[in-house]
Parts: C-alpha cells; sequence; structure tokens
C-alpha cells in the first residue's frame, strides 16, 4: 500500500509539473511596453513561421469575431473565436513561438495587420476577445457598443458567470478610436477582456496544443451565452 501510495503521489507530482512548464511558457501580457509598434516593425524582425494570420468569411455575416492576441499571446481566446466560425466571420492573429510570445503583442490601438484593418471595414460590427491577467475568474465587457456590451454581462451572470461593464475610463474598455475593434462600417464593437482564471477553466488541459480537444462544459456555457445577444441584437 505504501509502494502504491508513493506511485500515487509521484505521478501527481510529475503531472503538477508538466502543467507548470506548459504555463511557464504562455505566460499572460504584462505592464511593460510592447516590443512593436505597428504590425510593419513586427514583420520586419520577426519570423513568418511564428506567427499566424487567418481570415474566415461567412457569406452575409454583418459580425467580425476576432482577435489580435489569439495562440500562444493570450491563451484561450483563439478557440472562443473558433467556435463563431460556423456563422459568422473571424479573424485571428495568433503567436506560434515556443516560447516569449508577449514580443509579437500589439496593443490592440496600435494593431494595424493589413487584413484585419481589410476585413473589419467590410463588417458593421466587430466582438473582439482578449485575456487579461487575474487570479479570479471574470470578464470585463467594453467596446463602444455599450447597449450590447451590457447585454453580454447580464447573459454571462444569469449562467452564473462573473461579469462586469468595463468602466470607460479604464484602459481595457476600449473606446479608443484608434482601436482596431472600432474600425468597422459602425463603428460599434463589443471587446470581451476575460481573466486568466476564466481562460483556464474552459479546458481540462490549458496547454495550447491541446486546449482544442479539452473543451469543458464551461466553456461552451460561455460562448452560448455570447451567442445568443449576437443573434438577437445583430441578426
Amino acid at each position: 500500500m505504501r509502494r502504491f501510495l508513493l506511485n500515487v503521489i509521484l505521478v501527481l507530482a510529475i503531472v503538477l509539473f508538466i502543467r507548470y512548464v506548459h504555463y511557464s511558457l504562455e505566460p499572460e501580457p504584462s505592464n511593460q511596453p510592447d516590443t512593436y509598434s505597428n504590425f510593419s516593425s513586427l514583420a520586419e524582425n520577426e519570423d513568418p513561421a511564428d506567427y499566424d494570420i487567418s481570415y474566415q468569411e461567412k457569406k452575409g455575416s454583418k459580425v467580425l469575431i476576432m482577435s489580435p492576441h489569439g495562440g500562444r499571446i493570450e491563451g484561450g481566446v483563439s478557440e472562443l473565436v473558433r467556435y463563431f466560425n460556423d456563422d459568422y466571420s473571424t479573424y485571428l492573429f495568433e503567436g506560434l513561438k515556443s516560447h516569449d510570445n508577449q514580443t509579437l503583442h500589439i496593443t490592440s490601438t496600435n494593431f494595424d495587420e493589413p487584413l484585419a484593418e481589410e476585413k473589419i471595414k467590410e463588417h458593421q460590427y466587430v466582438v473582439a476577445f482578449h485575456g487579461y491577467k487575474g487570479e479570479k475568474k471574470n470578464t470585463l465587457v467594453g467596446g463602444t457598443d455599450r447597449k450590447r456590451a451590457k447585454m453580454i454581462v447580464r447573459a454571462l451572470e444569469k449562467r452564473g458567470f462573473s461579469a462586469e461593464l468595463a468602466s470607460s475610463q479604464s484602459g481595457l474598455a476600449g473606446l479608443s478610436a484608434d482601436n482596431i475593434n472600432n474600425q468597422g462600417e459602425t463603428g460599434l464593437s463589443i471587446q470581451l477582456e476575460i481573466s486568466r482564471e476564466q481562460r483556464e477553466a474552459f479546458f481540462d488541459d490549458f496547454y495550447y496544443k491541446d486546449r482544442k480537444y479539452t473543451k469543458t462544459s464551461e466553456f461552451y456555457s460561455y460562448v452560448r451565452a455570447i451567442k445568443h445577444v449576437l443573434e438577437k441584437e445583430y441578426s
């Protein structure tokens, strides 16, 4: 029995160590200035194999679901965006490095990747997913479409999630005219800033390569709450 317990403890220790290594390779955005102030500077200095730009068009979609910080930049947002592939147009800029993906982070007010700029202007509304450091489950809902942002908050709360309207004074509110989210036909956007703790709860394994295979019921409850509002308001 003692040997069995020791083996169990050893296995658990190995699993926890592996998870720690995985997570340490995907740190959250820091408060340090971005490495690059625009996309052209990033493209000149980074290997194209270290990031991916993707756009999937849904004919007739008024809405573009997007994130400029996908992949391993802000973990979990790519999976959220891709959930909407069948119903709306989607765009992703994703970090693919084995480490140091924060060098690929360009803040939304400076993000000027050409395909993103082109496609956003072709849609009436933009819904953007982001991640922020946070040890408690929470979502800050911002963007210029304050009416629908409030509806998203209520929809998430109804399903048991912690959510709040981002203060207009907050740097996470997404209200700047320079924000890539606000370059659509109407200028109306919804920006969801999701805490690390909440994003981790969307997956059984938060490691980049395993996330798409390990979505939890919490993930589906979250995205369905958002989808319900979009279907009602942006149809």
